[in-house]
């Protein structure tokens, strides 16, 4: 025995259907809607989540790149850049930075401000990485009306707690004692980071600055390092490190403090990975819709039948017949 033709689903003669205005008008707001669930299904398949978790660290580093964009309100020749860790490790970085005689300004900035106001897109954040620059080095100008100087560059450290500090010359560490009239340790912080210098990603500090109201005042920054793994949908990593800060600042009496910015920095054991995923699959995304369409449909459809016989119940001409039947 052969089948010619087999259709599951019953057919009505179109002699028996009846179309209406309410009924046409019915499937276009059925329509509609259901694209419009469509389509916020559709979107919520291609939006991303951010996924946090903790991992030991997993790299041996021996030593990390330190990048340093200061500007303060002192002859270059007035400072001193140091760096001691936890291993007695003393590093003379006046002579691996570059010191450059400008003007102290306190423009705003609101590439930080921008940068931070933004939810994080892991993806775009790697892919602006790898347009990166190194920082700036203007040349050296002997304009003697220069009243600031701008320290940057990067320079290897080892991967230790330390501390690293800007100082009057003369002041903590061998020299000429400077005049304390010259000492004015108001600054402005454009970049510190650690690890491989990415200009598109804003560190807490950066585009910072803070006014000294002392000759002898000494700015403190406690930092905590914490390694940092971005990892978007196609499995691209980026490595980098972001860090905290406290801030404390004290005032005290000539000779009786070192006067000058300090940089307590510490590395936290565990690594923080932050990987892109999707909210569903694609195939939750197809059963989605096609229980969505469905219901949909049935339950319009359902709605329909109810509404109708509610509208021919209560219809004049069928209300004046019950009553002329009685």
């Amino acid at each position: 025995m052969q089948f010619k033709e087999f259709d599951a689903f019953p057919k009505v003669e179109s002699g028996f259907v009846k179309r209406t205005g309410s009924g046409g008008v019915l499937t276009l707001i059925v329509t509609a809607i259901l694209c419009i669930l469509v389509l916020g299904e559709i979107k919520d398949y291609m939006s991303l989540r951010n996924d946090y978790k903790f991992l030991v660290d997993p790299l041996v580093n021996h030593e990390l790149q330190i990048n340093l964009d200061i500007t303060i309100a002192m002859p270059c020749d007035a400072l001193s850049i140091d760096l001691q860790d936890m291993a007695s490790v003393q590093l003379r970085l006046s002579d691996k930075l570059h010191k450059i005689p400008t003007h102290f300004t306190l423009g705003s900035s609101t590439r930080s401000e921008n940068i931070r106001n933004k939810p994080l897109n892991v993806q775009k954040l790697i892919r602006a990485a790898s347009r990166s620059a190194a920082l700036e080095q203007a040349s050296k100008n002997s304009n003697d009306n220069f009243k600031a100087c701008k320290i940057v560059g990067s320079f290897e450290a080892n991967k230790l707690s330390g501390n690293m500090h800007v100082t009057a010359t003369g002041h903590g560490y061998p020299g000429a004692h400077l005049d304390h009239n010259v000492i004015n340790m108001t600054h402005k912080i454009d970049e510190l980071s650690f690890g491989a210098l990415y200009p598109s990603i804003v560190n807490p500090l950066d585009d910072s600055f803070e006014i000294s109201d002392s000759s002898f005042e000494a700015f403190q920054y406690f930092l905590v390092v914490v390694p940092t793994i971005y990892e978007d949908r196609s499995k691209k990593q980026l490595l980098t490190n972001q860090y905290s800060v406290s801030e404390y600042r004290r005032i005290f009496k000539p000779d009786l403090g070192v006067p000058g910015l300090f940089f307590k920095y510490d590395f936290e054991p565990l690594t923080l990975m932050i990987s892109e995923e999707s909210s569903m699959s694609l195939g939750h995304l197809l059963v989605r819709l096609a229980g969505l369409v469905g219901g949909y449909y049935v339950t319009a459809g359902m709605a329909h039948k109810v509404l109708s016989a509610i509208f021919y119940y209560f219809k004049p001409e069928q209300t004046s017949l019950r009553r002329h039947n009685v």
